[in-house]
């Protein structure tokens, strides 16, 4: 189908496509655009949590690694159907590493801020790192692999 603004394409991760250059260790290669990639990754975490929230397993699957779909699955297969509403109030991105690993790209991307669960219930700090992923073929784009929660 279209992929106009309104759905999950895997290219809506793509950034710094073009870019060969081996990346140093711990670091961010020089030429990625780390801004455009953090822009685009605040876009997808309100996506992935609105996608999560109602249970859209097809929107999750689209940026997420079989393994990380299977763990939110079970996760929403848990609420039993109840609907869940977060809202994200604050949302601070910050890009922590982007290393080339054999055939693939991983960026690592810590997410902080704000969230209301309940309408009546007060507003709860997070702060978590997003690992991504990408096939170093270009073959889809990046992918939701795994999440730490640091707090």
């Amino acid at each position: 189908g279209a992929s106009g603004p309104g759905t999950l394409a895997p290219s809506n991760w793509e950034s710094a496509r073009g870019s060969a250059a081996p990346v140093p260790a711990g670091g961010i290669p020089a030429d990625f655009d780390s801004a455009g990639f953090l822009r685009v990754a605040k876009v997808n975490f309100l996506r992935l949590q609105a996608a999560h929230d109602a249970g859209k397993l097809d929107d999750l699957r689209e940026f997420t690694t079989p393994e990380m779909f299977a763990e939110l699955r079970l996760d929403i297969d848990e609420r039993k159907g109840a609907h869940q509403t977060t809202d994200v109030l604050d949302l601070d991105a910050q890009l922590i590493e982007v290393v080339s690993e054999g055939n693939r790209h991983i960026a690592s991307v810590r997410f902080r801020g704000m969230v209301l669960q309940d309408k009546a219930g007060p507003a709860t700090p997070f702060d978590e790192v997003w690992n991504l992923t990408k096939p170093a073929d270009g073959s889809s784009g990046w992918l939701l692999a795994g999440i730490q929660q640091l707090s």
